[in-house]
């Protein structure tokens, strides 16, 4: 079990690497939990955050838009 969660932020150049980058940064941080979800947050238009969240129930994805 985590003690602290884990993020990963992600910077793109191009929308056609969204997609393939936070799935590359879920991957990492699903192989680090067993029981708790992840949460993408879409910062700006090039910069995402992927973290473990105690709020959020093993085996789902949250999103959440700050712009």
């Amino acid at each position: 079990m985590p003690t602290k969660t884990a993020t990963i932020t992600v910077k793109v150049e191009d929308a056609a690497a969204i997609d393939r980058e936070l799935e590359r940064a879920s991957s990492i941080l699903r192989e680090q939990t067993t029981i708790w979800g992840l949460l993408v947050t879409r910062v700006n238009f090039t910069t995402f955050t992927v973290a473990i969240s105690p709020d959020i129930p093993f085996g789902f994805t949250r999103e959440l838009d700050l712009l």
